[in-house]
């Protein structure tokens, strides 16, 4: 017996002895824990937890920071897309009309109070650094447009800069969905069908949030009841907030369908544990089989809520994982009692029954958990954050399992033993039993016993003496185990195997070639949610029409050598000219231009006009944005520009791989002229959904290489056998390759939500082949019984290289293992199944991965562990027996020479 064995052996005796202690501690500690769960708080800001850590679109929005008006830090942002119900064009007088005084009912009558003696405010008075660039504005020319009718040279609609007198009016945030004409040299907007209105609140006022909070519920509130009462326009609100409440819908729909699930797996367990006589159902087994699942759930999160740890909607599905693998060794635990029936009294019961079981438990637990532990050091804070809550969970569940969990086994076993010895004295005090009938227990132990040494197999002299390697032991369950057995050693079911398994790994491959990283905004919402419309239509604004990116550069320093003038703009007229993605210098917004414009019209000295203190002086006075620019005092007590930014707006961009084709293209311009300038550019998408998605294939291999290398360390150290260490990377390789290839196939991109499913693949492929390597090579020879098993790791290796006759056969070791953890393992795999039933209710995206995910696992995992593993087991052992041949018969040769010479 293994130490580890031996360990839950002596465990095992004593929870028989004092079973009490084991229940009620950790009832206690799930009731202290439960406070915790007052403490809920949550956090599910995408454009946070979803960036990866080491994203260099965290640095680029740092950057952006000292502008306000660029970066909206410190502002809040309510958009309202409007458009035409019958989808036409929005450019035209009387919808116009209507946008601009909807607009002044809330410019002019909305006030907002803080719940003090301050206000109430008005929405001038909210909108900080925004109010000159007003909705009111961009309005006021459109409508000059429409009544000019297109003609007026002083008003014309080019995109996204329009002119005006003189002037320049970005429109690339408010409208979309153009239509062009030729006019002239021009491409000029003559339809648009979406216009966007822009509410700002300064949260740095005194009780910003509270006033933003305020303004936000009067304007979805108004907006609702004019889109309802609206002949022409709808009225569509979008605003972060109601991001968090839509993606929180997940969570509010799917956390009752664990309940479902909970029903669903314990009528499962109670069916698949029915036994006759009836008093050998382990009914109420099955019932704490999922309440220690539960109980260990509100450990985890009472525990971690109450440290201030906290929620995300991504972790939903934690709950049903932890029930689903909660059961996994639930069966096991059960199966090791009912294959400890032949000990001699309870306690020995309970130990054989926890020897195995626990130690098989324990080395899929650790293997999970740790698994789950390299994640904390993904780069991606919601896969850190998962991970975290999952490690928990599972480290809280094995204590259960091992505690609560065993120690109910232990009682009802109690109860069943108690039966069985009332049952047996009943029957030796009936004469008419003990006389003739066949049915008399000392007449069946005895033909048991002939059976037991036919078979060659006599456990109480703890040898090996078969007449037949194929024969069938007494402790298997059923025949079917050795018919099992006898089919995988046909060579045709075995070639078979293996040129499947082969084929397998060439699909999965192939398919993981053609994954990408491809993702929307959406994902994160229910299908259904009123939200995902008005997401989608925002994204392909942005995308495919007006792709904004601003750009900072950082530490100015002086213009006044002209080679560094024409660095920039060689430098802007490249980022202005990304094939494909650019609109030219009519999609830029740069002050400098407008400075040097503004010098040529006024004649000044070039000499002095580009020196710093009197470049900041003239800028000044052609009434330039003092928003593009931040300033510094120098140690002369001169003012001067420190750093400024511009904008160049992209577009035809059809997805998030296009945004990160382009992405890619202007930062190698800006690479380049890093020695010069040293300039970021930043859009919001490019840091979330972008560089997230962008990430997860690296994050995914890091995590697979770490958890292979992990899982072989674990297995060395419970096995102790090459072939278990083979046989168990290589399930995880096959396995997780064919979850990603087959995932692809079924719609599943690699993002930063299916990398967290992918993950728990990782983990999940250990653990059915884990369960059949772990009997199969510590299925105890006569040697090992027989002694202690105190060989060094070196020595125990080099056993494997023994004769065959040192070793049971294969047959029998096959047996052994599906007779310990076959019925078990397929138990696992069903009720896995089943269990992920109730999420096929719930639409959306992030959950529609995880089980997805699971279903792929937990097939494939059942095919590896039943029929891949045995097959390689079998070649193996093919290997290892031509190698012992080649070596017998060099011995003999070598022998034979030895005589012959000695002669």
């Amino acid at each position: 017996m293994r130490p580890l064995e031996k360990f839950f052996d002596a465990y095992g005796r004593y929870i028989a002895k004092n079973p009490w202690p084991f229940i009620i501690v950790p009832t206690i500690i799930t009731l202290i824990s439960a406070v915790g769960l007052t403490k809920f708080q949550a956090q599910n800001n995408i454009w946070d937890i979803y960036a990866p850590l080491n994203a260099k679109s965290r640095i680029e929005e740092a950057a952006l920071e000292p502008f306000e008006y660029a970066s909206a830090s410190h502002h809040y942002r309510i958009q309202i897309l409007v458009d035409r119900k019958d989808g036409g064009n929005v450019m035209n007088k009387d919808d116009l009309a209507e946008i601009a005084a909807v607009n002044k009912v809330i410019s002019d009558n909305i006030t907002v109070s803080d719940g003090t003696s301050r206000g109430p405010y008005a929405y001038k008075e909210l909108c900080g650094v925004y109010c000159n660039n007003s909705n009111a504005l961009v309005i006021g020319f459109l409508q000059a447009i429409v009544e000019s009718k297109g003609e007026s040279s002083s008003f014309v609609l080019t995109y996204p800069n329009a002119q005006a007198l003189q002037n320049q009016v970005f429109l690339g945030y408010s409208i979309g969905k153009l239509h062009w004409v030729q006019h002239d040299d021009l491409l000029v907007v003559d339809q648009f069908r979406l216009f966007i209105l822009h509410y700002m609140v300064d949260t740095n006022l005194p009780n910003g949030n509270t006033l933003k909070t305020h303004f936000e519920m009067q304007l979805r509130a108004l907006f609702e009841k004019i889109s309802d009462e609206s002949q022409n326009l709808n009225y569509a609100f979008l605003s972060r907030t109601r991001e968090l409440e839509e993606q929180s819908q997940i969570s509010l729909v799917s956390i009752p369908y664990l309940g479902l699930t909970g029903l669903i797996l314990t009528f499962f367990m109670i069916l698949t544990l029915f036994n006759y006589p009836f008093y050998k159902s382990q009914h109420i087994e099955a019932v704490f089989g999922v309440i220690s699942p539960g109980m260990a759930l509100i450990t985890t999160f009472g525990s971690m809520w109450a440290i201030g740890v906290p929620f995300s909607n991504i972790l939903t599905v934690v709950p049903f994982l932890i029930i689903t693998i909660g059961i996994d060794d639930a069966f096991l635990i059960l199966a090791g009692w009912r294959h400890s029936s032949g000990q001699t009294d309870f306690e020995s019961r309970m130990g054989a029954a926890l020897a195995k079981s626990g130690a098989s438990v324990s080395v899929t637990s650790i293997t999970d958990i740790l698994c789950f532990g390299v994640g904390l050091v993904s780069q991606m804070p919601v896969v850190q954050l998962f991970c975290l809550y999952t490690c928990v969970a599972l480290t809280i569940d094995f204590i259960y399992q091992l505690t609560i969990f065993s120690a109910i086994v232990g009682i009802c076993g109690k109860r069943q033993v108690q039966i069985e010895e009332a049952l047996q004295a009943e029957h030796k005090q009936l004469p008419s039993e003990t006389s003739s009938s066949t049915s008399d227990p000392d007449t069946y132990l005895s033909k048991l016993k002939d059976l037991i040494i036919s078979t060659g197999f006599d456990k109480s002299t703890k040898s090996i003496h078969r007449t037949s390697p194929t024969a069938q032991s007494p402790d298997a369950e059923s025949s079917w185990l050795m018919a099992f057995v006898h089919f995988l050693h046909l060579k045709v079911v075995r070639v078979s195997i293996l040129v499947v398994f082969i084929v397998h790994l060439v699909i999965s491959v192939y398919l993981c070639t053609l994954v990408n990283t491809h993702f929307d905004m959406e994902n994160l919402y229910l299908r259904e949610s009123p939200l995902t419309p008005i997401s989608r239509k925002m994204q392909q604004f942005m995308l495919n029409e007006s792709f904004v990116v601003n750009f900072v550069v950082d530490d100015m320093g002086s213009f006044e050598d002209e080679v560094k003038r024409e660095q920039f703009a060689n430098m802007l007229t490249e980022l202005e000219s990304i094939p494909k993605y650019s609109m030219g210098s009519n999609g830029s917004t740069v002050w400098l231009r407008d400075y040097e414009n503004s010098v040529g019209f006024w004649g000044e000295d070039d000499d002095t006009v580009w020196e710093p203190v009197e470049m900041l002086r003239n800028y000044r006075s052609f009434n330039l944005g003092e928003n593009f620019i931040t300033t510094k005092k120098l140690e002369t007590g001169d003012e001067v520009i420190d750093s400024f930014y511009f904008v160049v707006t992209y577009h035809n961009m059809k997805n998030f791989l296009d945004v990160e084709e382009m992405l890619l293209k202007r930062r190698a311009i800006l690479a380049r002229y890093a020695p010069v300038f040293n300039v970021s550019s930043h859009h919001p998408f490019e840091k979330v959904p972008t560089e997230s998605a962008a990430s997860a294939p690296a994050n995914f291999i890091q995590t697979a290489v770490s958890a292979i290398a992990l899982m072989s360390v674990l297995v060395l150290l419970f096995v102790m056998d090459i072939g278990a260490i083979f046989s168990v990377v290589l399930s995880i390789l096959s396995i997780s390759t064919g979850t990603v290839g087959y995932l692809h196939l079924w719609g599943v991109n690699l993002d930063a939500v299916s990398l967290i499913s992918m993950l728990m693949s990782i983990g999940f492929s250990v653990d059915y082949s884990a369960h059949i390597c772990y009997h199969y090579f510590t299925m105890s020879t006569e040697d090992d019984d027989e002694t202690p098993r105190k060989k060094s790791l070196k020595q125990r290796l080099m056993d494997q290289l023994k004769p065959a006759s040192d070793s049971a056969s294969t047959y029998h070791r096959l047996e052994h293992t599906f007779n310990g953890v076959g019925w078990p393992v397929i138990q696992s795999g069903l009720s896995t199944v089943l269990g992920m039933i109730p999420l096929l209710f719930v639409n959306a995206y992030v959950v529609a991965v995880f089980w997805k995910t699971i279903i792929l696992v937990t097939v494939l995992g059942l095919w590896h562990a039943l029929f891949l593993l045995p097959a390689l087991f079998l070649a193996f052992d093919d290997i290892t027996n031509l190698f012992r041949r080649r070596k017998v018969t060099t011995s003999s040769n070598i022998t034979c020479v030895t005589v012959i010479g000695n002669n």
